[in-house]
C-alpha cells in the first residue's frame, strides 16, 4: 500500500516530477559524457604514442637508456628480431639505430634524435610512413635521404630537396658529420615529437656510426594489448643481458593517467551527484511543505511516523529511478553517435598537439561503468529523501490540518 501511495503522489504534480526526473537524466548525461570524452581523448593519445613513438615493447642494451652512447648496442640483436618475428603474438618487429646529434641547415641548427630505420620494418611497426605530408617515404634506393617533421622543417627553413647536415659522435668516439637530402616531411599528432625526431636509412647512419649491423633498439608491436606483460616476460627470459621495457615503463606519465582515470571518474561523478542531491532535496522539501495539510491528515488518521518517512523517501527514489534509465539511455545514444562521428576540436589543435592529443576526439565509455554510476545515483537519491522526510515528521497534525 505504501508503494502505491508513493507512486500516485509523484504524479499528482506532473510538472515538478518531470523537472526532477529531467534533472537526474541531464546530470547523468553531462557527467558521463564528459568522462567518456576524457577517456576517448586519453585512449587515443596512448594509441598514438604506441603507434608512432614507442610500440608496445622496446629492447635495449641496459646501459643505453641512461647515456644514449653509440657503443651500447644489443648483443645478438638481429637474432632476437628473427625470433620475435616468428612469435604468433607479435604483429611486427623493427630494429633501429638511435643517436643524438645536431641537424643544421644554411640558416639554423637544432638538437635532434636521429633514428636509423629499415623502411620496410618500420612501416609495419609504426605509422610514421603514413604521416608524410610532403615527398615520399624512402621510396627509392638513393643514399643519405632524410625525413623530418613539419615543425622542425619550419624552424630550419627547410623544404623538399633541401640539404641538411647531421653531426654526432661515432662508435670510435670521433665527431662525424653527414650530408642528407630532405625527401619527406611528416606531421604526427605530437608537434613536440616532430620537432625533435628525424629519420634516415639504417645503412646510411650505420656507416657513419661504424656500428655495422648492430642495433640500439628493437621495437615490438603486438596483435593484442592483453599480451603485453606475458610477451615482455618471455623476452626477458630469452636474453638476460637486455633491458625489456613496455610502453607503460617507457612513458610512466601515460600509465599514471590510465591508472588514475577510474578514481577521477568516481570523484567527478560524486561531485555532480552532490550538486544533484541539493536540487532534489530542495524540490522534495518544497513538495513536503506544500502538502503539510495532507501529511497532517495522514498522521491524524493513524499513519505512523515510520510509514510517513518511508512514503517521502520512496517518492524521491521513484523519481530518481525513472530519471536514471532515461539518463543512461541518453548517454549511451550520445556517446555512440559521437564515437562514430568524432568531435572536432581543431580550434585548440595547437595547444593539444604539443602534448600529443588528437584534434578529433571519439568519446568512449565501457558498458560496465553504467552499473556503478547507476548505483551511486540511486544511493544519492536515498540520501536526498531523508531530510525532507525528517521535516515531514516534525509536522504537528493538529496545526497542519488547520492550514489552508
Amino acid at each position: 500500500m505504501l508503494f502505491k501511495i508513493a507512486w500516485r503522489n509523484i504524479w499528482r504534480n506532473k510538472l515538478r516530477s518531470i523537472v526532477i526526473m529531467s534533472s537526474v537524466a541531464i546530470g547523468l548525461l553531462a557527467g558521463l559524457f564528459i568522462i567518456s570524452f576524457s577517456w576517448g581523448m586519453n585512449k587515443e593519445n596512448v594509441h598514438n604514442v604506441i603507434q608512432t613513438q614507442l610500440a608496445h615493447i622496446q629492447i635495449h642494451n641496459p646501459s643505453f637508456q641512461a647515456d644514449k652512447m653509440v657503443e651500447y648496442t644489443i648483443e645478438n640483436g638481429n637474432d632476437m628480431v628473427a625470433k620475435l618475428t616468428s612469435d604468433a603474438r607479435v604483429k611486427a618487429v623493427a630494429g633501429r639505430n638511435i643517436v643524438q646529434g645536431m641537424i643544421a641547415s644554411a640558416t639554423s641548427a637544432s638538437g635532434v634524435n636521429i633514428n636509423g630505420i629499415k623502411p620496410d620494418e618500420e612501416k609495419r611497426v609504426s605509422t610514421i610512413s603514413t604521416s608524410v605530408i610532403a615527398g615520399s617515404y624512402f621510396a627509392g634506393d638513393k643514399k643519405n635521404e632524410i625525413m623530418i617533421g613539419e615543425k622542425l622543417a619550419t624552424e630550419l627553413g627547410a623544404k623538399l630537396k633541401s640539404k641538411l647536415v647531421l653531426t654526432f659522435q661515432s662508435k670510435d668516439g670521433n665527431i662525424t658529420s653527414g650530408s642528407f637530402r630532405v625527401t619527406a616531411i611528416y606531421r604526427t599528432k605530437n608537434s613536440a615529437f616532430d620537432e625533435t625526431n628525424v629519420y634516415v636509412k639504417f645503412d646510411d647512419i650505420a656507416a657513419l656510426l661504424s656500428t655495422g649491423n648492430e642495433l640500439h633498439e628493437i621495437a615490438v608491436l603486438l596483435k593484442n594489448d592483453d599480451d603485453l606483460e606475458p610477451v615482455a616476460t618471455d623476452i626477458r627470459k630469452m636474453d638476460l643481458k637486455t633491458e625489456v621495457q613496455t610502453w607503460k615503463q617507457l612513458s610512466p606519465e601515460l600509465q599514471l593517467i590510465v591508472d588514475s582515470f577510474y578514481q577521477y571518474m568516481y570523484i567527478f561523478m560524486a561531485i555532480i551527484l552532490m550538486g544533484l542531491m541539493f536540487g532534489i532535496i530542495n524540490t522534495m522539501l518544497m513538495a513536503v511543505l506544500e502538502r503539510q495539510r495532507e501529511v497532517g491528515m495522514l498522521m491524524a488518521i493513524g499513519m505512523s511516523k515510520p510509514r510517513v518517512f518511508g512514503m517521502i523517501v520512496l517518492e524521491t527514489i521513484f523519481l530518481t529511478c525513472i530519471g536514471i534509465p532515461l539518463g543512461m539511455l541518453l548517454t549511451y545514444l550520445t556517446v555512440e553517435y559521437f564515437n562514430k562521428t568524432g568531435i572536432d576540436v581543431s580550434a585548440f589543435s595547437k595547444g593539444m598537439a604539443m602534448y600529443g592529443y588528437p584534434t578529433v576526439i571519439h568519446p568512449e565509455l565501457e558498458s560496465y561503468y553504467y552499473l556503478p554510476v547507476s548505483l551511486m545515483t540511486a544511493g544519492a537519491a536515498l540520501l536526498s529523501g531523508i531530510y525532507p522526510a525528517i521535516k515531514a515528521l516534525q509536522l504537528k497534525p493538529a496545526v497542519s490540518i488547520r492550514k489552508i
